[in-house]
């Protein structure tokens, strides 16, 4: 790893791939290749050294395929051939799935799959830090024309998913290449896990501008230590200030206590959380509805700020109404109930965080059989428990 980390320093961040074979050299590797995570997360990109985007193999399918099978496990997984063994190497960055290192070695034994556990996890962070001088990652993990909304909206998400401590939260958009509206945000600080879905009125290139004002208001509240009702007032006063009628965005503030499994929340005018213990949904709480941010009525007019005491293995879906609201061509909507019994079936299933938001959203969209008519965001929080 120390070749690895020496070679980064000085190669041309869009060489990354030939920077990940010269460090495997020493071991007999050869055929490198990186498989990046498109946007949608349904196929894996394949890069391969010296090659420029459109010149590589054929991307591989999430489902059906080795490089597949080792992003949704996040296992390295190996399998004999006459020209010795394929291997594909997860790259993962706390709990991000990134992609996938493909290569071919002479050998296999739990040594090399020791070193190449340590590769995949090396490779993430440089990954990360390459993406910040080149385009390469971004272009690779394209498989269609990304609006202007949607590029500004991709650059102020956080991770897709982050792990520490016991608690998990992984977040998935839809429709990647066209979301104007819906985002989230969520940062860990001493133990503590503040988060937010934000759904802002419209569509397209305004809606994205609003959304980027909220989220820097959100963050820049959560920095000065606000608790959630001074924190929804804050992004409130953003979103009156923003220019033109109807602009506001509903929202789902939440705080989770790592250490206590205290998750409060509040609601603005937004769908409520979901919650899961022991196989099944809580009943919804009844609480007083909040109203949208930007309507100016926060000063008289607050929504309840409600606390869930977590058990650990319990779970938290927080969605925008685009999820709920798909619709078949006859009409009928995925809803609510639908959404809960899937949520229920796939946390019960043990899949990752990230693996059940991803099948949640799948399926949202394969219900609709057709285009989403508005950006659809499930955001999933799992509490362990304390030290776990």
């Amino acid at each position: 790893m120390t070749r690895l980390l020496l070679a980064h320093q000085t190669a041309e961040p869009d060489a990354f791939v030939e920077t990940l074979a010269s460090a495997v050299v020493g071991i007999g590797g050869r055929d490198v290749a990186l498989f990046l995570i498109d946007y949608a997360h349904v196929v894996l990109t394949p890069h391969v050294a010296g090659h420029k985007p459109g010149g590589e193999p054929e991307p591989a399918s999430l489902d059906g395929s080795m490089a597949g099978r080792a992003f949704t496990s996040s296992t390295v997984v190996a399998a004999e051939h006459d020209d010795g063994w394929h291997v594909w190497v997860p790259v993962t960055e706390q709990s991000d799935r990134l992609g996938v290192i493909a290569l071919t070695l002479p050998d296999w034994n739990d040594q090399m799959e020791f070193l190449l556990t340590e590769l995949g996890l090396a490779a993430a962070p440089l990954l990360l830090a390459s993406s910040q001088y080149t385009d390469l990652p971004h272009l690779l993990r394209r498989r269609q024309n990304m609006d202007l909304a949607a590029e500004m909206q991709w650059s102020i998400l956080p991770p897709l998913s982050f792990a520490a401590a016991g608690m998990t939260i992984a977040g998935l958009l839809e429709p990647a290449y066209e979301v104007g509206g819906d985002c989230f945000d969520y940062a860990y600080n001493s133990g503590i896990l503040d988060l937010v879905v934000l759904d802002c009125v419209g569509h397209g290139l305004r809606s994205a501008v609003l959304a980027s004002l909220l989220v820097g208001a959100y963050r820049h509240g959560r920095r000065a230590g606000d608790d959630l009702p001074h924190l929804a007032s804050r992004v409130d006063t953003a979103a009156s200030t923003f220019p033109g009628e109807q602009s506001f965005a509903t929202a789902i503030l939440g705080r989770l206590d790592n250490a206590r499994g205290t998750f409060d929340w509040m609601s603005c005018g937004h769908p409520l959380p979901i919650v899961i213990r022991d196989g099944v949904t809580l009943p919804d709480v009844d609480v007083k509805p909040g109203v949208p941010l930007g309507l100016g009525a926060l000063g008289t007019v607050v929504g309840d700020m409600t606390r869930v005491q977590l058990q650990p293995g319990d779970a938290v879906l927080l969605y925008t109404d685009g999820v709920t609201d798909c619709r078949m061509p006859d009409g009928t909507s995925f809803g609510e109930e639908r959404l809960r019994d899937l949520f229920a079936r796939e946390h019960a299933a043990g899949a990752s965080p990230h693996e059940v938001v991803r099948r949640l959203t799948r399926t949202a969209i394969e219900h609709s059989e057709a285009d989403l008519r508005d950006d659809a965001t499930m955001v999933y929080v799992r509490w362990e428990g304390p030290g776990q």
